[in-house]
């Protein structure tokens, strides 16, 4: 039994080994023809190019809504999703039970989130069609 663990230790530590080959001179230049191109995330230079020129009430409201994203759950971020892509932030009758059963989540957390993101934007969500039901 103490030949295996003294064969196990040295066969992990020949494993673990560097390997010294250089990487191949068209490693990036060989991709299959379907493979994307490989490109680099230009969203947070841009957003910060955004914020740089943005007015006071534009930079306040990503600022919200950097807060917001901070605090809500992933759940009720794709309640919010829902809501503005289904229904416009409009909030008619019987709409929570169908953004909850898309979001996969309760009608509670999905009224929670309704809320929680209308204390960030109070004007996202029409105030005329806000009945919870």
């Amino acid at each position: 039994m103490g030949g295996d663990d003294a064969f196990g230790g040295l066969q992990a530590m020949a494993e673990n080994v560097a390997d010294p080959r250089p990487i191949p001179p068209f490693a990036a230049l060989d991709r299959y023809f379907d493979e994307p191109e490989p490109a680099e995330d230009v969203r947070v230079p841009g957003m910060l190019g955004w914020a740089a020129k943005a007015s006071k009430t534009q930079r306040g409201g990503l600022v919200r809504f950097a807060a917001w994203c901070h605090q809500a759950p992933d759940a009720e971020r794709r309640v919010i999703l829902i809501l503005m892509e289904r229904y416009d932030g409009r909030l008619p009758g019987g709409a929570v039970n169908d953004i909850a059963a898309l979001a996969g989540v309760s009608r509670q957390r999905a009224s929670y989130a309704i809320r929680r993101f209308a204390r960030f934007f109070p004007d996202a969500v029409s105030a005329t069609r806000r009945r919870l039901g």
